[in-house]
């Protein structure tokens, strides 16, 4: 274990910095709140009846999984996290609050390990967004994103949601684009209209919701349309999907651009993997890497659309919705963590997009949200999609040996 930057600062030493041996007076008290907020979940999940033997025994394997693929990922410091896997697993099969004690007690331990992202305080200092993907991930599954059919009425509310979801993106980017979505951390001007707007975002994708839902998502169970939209559907999110992927590796501040053999921080988690190579060329020029990005995802997409339409394929849909709206609330969560604590700099691969959004003028605040909007709701997204084969491959048998894992995805 490394606790050696489990103490205060003191005069001129900078706290809250990833790599520091220590921490301000004020962040060792949130510290101490969450080991405290730990205790509370864990007593919640006991009452309801969440912690069973077996769910106990499944959240040790569980937190490996988180920290170990985390790890692998902070080292190529690639600019997504996938370190939620576990805890989105623990919170289908054993519900949210097993799913939430999965998370705060995965980024406590990670935060004392002598690995990739451990021995700091970064991954306990955003436990708390780990506690809410496992509430998340068990309240999503007790709605039945795991195992809705392609006949099920309920799926006009998922195709209502991502509506929203689209629509609250357009308004995020034409207020961008035109007046600004300005936040400073000196200037309370700045955070009341921030906030104003923020609303103002969220009105706009709730009324698109709302009118799409008692619109053109009214279904009733067995609906032949159910089918045709769902399918339709997969194939835009998987365009979205991988279009934002490619873009995340291959564009000209993506991540490839950052592999040029150099060791910035002298630990060498740059060199290591790659043996110090230079794949600085892989990253695509514009307007050349946009058109490359736009074919392969059009090709992915199209080819998901014609796998939609078999069988129950189309189900997967739902999965993606869960999975992209965790990732925006994690988003939200973290931004204020990431800047007002390491001001956007956390050692890890996101910190290119945050650069990068520097680069764009943006401040670092912004730069954080921006930096979440854009790796969070893929990186869940993906580990719902993980966790979602993960229950297929599981057979009924293992999986009712959770309290939820029964009705956690439909045969």
């Amino acid at each position: 274990m490394k606790l050696d930057w489990l103490r205060v600062c003191v005069a001129g030493e900078k706290p809250g910095d990833s790599t520091a041996g220590c921490v301000g007076l004020d962040q060792f008290v949130y510290l101490v709140a969450i080991l405290v907020g730990v205790v509370l979940v864990a007593l919640v999940a006991r009452r309801s009846r969440d912690l069973s033997t077996t769910v106990i025994s499944l959240m040790p394997v569980a937190i490996a999984i988180n920290i170990a693929v985390g790890s692998v990922v902070y080292a190529l410091r690639l600019p997504i996290y996938i370190d939620s896997i576990g805890t989105v697993l623990v919170g289908v099969l054993a519900g949210p609050w097993a799913g939430a004690l999965t998370g705060l007690l995965s980024n406590i331990i990670w935060s004392i390990l002598p690995i990739p992202g451990g021995a700091t305080p970064t991954a306990a200092f955003f436990a708390p967004v780990a506690g809410v993907i496992g509430l998340m991930a068990g309240w999503w599954a007790s709605t039945g994103i795991f195992r809705l059919r392609a006949d099920d009425a309920r799926v006009g509310g998922f195709l209502a949601l991502a509506a929203g979801i689209g629509g609250a993106v357009v308004a995020m980017l034409v207020i961008q684009a035109t007046i600004g979505l300005s936040f400073s951390f000196e200037d309370n001007d700045s955070q009341i209209r921030f906030v104003l707007l923020g609303l103002l975002i969220v009105a706009i994708g709730v009324g698109v919701a709302w009118v799409s839902r008692r619109t053109a998502f009214v279904f009733r169970d067995g609906d032949p349309r159910i089918k045709t939209y769902l399918t339709a559907a997969t194939g835009l999110a998987a365009f979205a999907l991988l279009f934002a992927l490619v873009r995340l590796l291959f564009a000209p501040t993506g991540y490839f651009s950052t592999l040029d053999g150099s060791d910035p921080d002298g630990e060498g988690p740059l060199t290591a993997p790659f043996g110090g190579a230079n794949l600085t060329r892989l990253a695509q020029p514009d307007n050349e890497g946009l058109i490359v990005a736009l074919v392969v995802a059009g090709l992915v997409g199209l080819l998901a659309w014609w796998w939609a339409r078999r069988g129950e394929n189309a189900r997967l849909f739902p999965v993606w919705v869960g999975g992209l709206t965790t990732g925006l609330v994690a988003a939200a969560i973290s931004a204020p963590i990431a800047a007002g604590v390491f001001g956007g700099v956390t050692g890890g691969g996101t910190d290119l997009l945050v650069a990068a959004f520097r680069t764009l003028g943006l401040g670092v605040f912004q730069s954080a949200f921006a930096q979440g909007l854009t790796s969070d709701p893929l990186d869940k997204t993906m580990s719902y999609t993980i966790v979602y084969a993960i229950l297929i491959a599981l057979p009924i048998t293992v999986r009712t040996m959770f309290s939820r894992g029964e009705t956690a995805v439909a045969d």
